[in-house]
């Protein structure tokens, strides 16, 4: 008999609600997902079809907690999906994951992508008892340098061509946090 998934946490913080995932949340990521200016800091091109932003919002659904987890960004009052923060990569045993997030265009510079992933980095050193995350960051992205520099992440180096996005390939900064325990 295969072993049953733990329930997904929920995080909450005093403007947002991190949840699991729900098809309903398709269309709210497909304008995170299309967006050629947020998206150009990911590894995937941007969705040009309703139909990969849902396969993405399933795979979401679906995820292997000991190798991944990502929650759904939702406001607190509505519980309107406004972006996703997840670890990837994880690797419970070796008490080390790598984390990821993206919130919607509309949302940017008020602070929700802050608050969002210092609630995870919470889960992740608390509750995983993790012991580093790692963050890989487009050197070209002031905005997210920032975010992982004002919560304590330090870089520690620069991966050439890390990775490939349609036929470009491209750099990543690597950030690391430790835990203080």
């Amino acid at each position: 008999m295969a072993k049953e998934k733990p329930p997904h946490p929920v995080l909450t913080t005093p403007r947002l609600r991190l949840r699991q995932f729900r098809i309903e949340d398709t269309a709210a990521m497909h304008e995170c997902y299309a967006d050629t200016a947020s998206m150009r800091w990911w590894d995937h091109l941007p969705h040009t079809r309703l139909i990969e932003s849902e396969r993405a919002v399933k795979a979401c659904i679906d995820c292997t907690p000991s190798y991944y987890r990502v929650w759904a960004v939702a406001e607190l009052e509505s519980d309107r999906c406004i972006g996703m923060v997840n670890y990837h990569d994880g690797h419970i045993r070796s008490r080390r994951a790598t984390l990821g997030y993206l919130i919607h265009p509309s949302q940017l510079r008020r602070g929700i992508g802050r608050e969002a992933v210092t609630a995870v980095i919470g889960h992740c050193f608390g509750e995983l008892r993790l012991h580093r995350l790692q963050a890989l960051i487009h050197p070209e992205n002031a905005a997210s340098r920032g975010l992982a520099e004002a919560l304590g992440f330090q870089c520690e180096g620069r991966l050439r061509e890390h990775m490939r996005v349609g036929d470009e390939w491209r750099d990543a900064l690597l950030y690391g946090l430790l835990t203080n325990m």
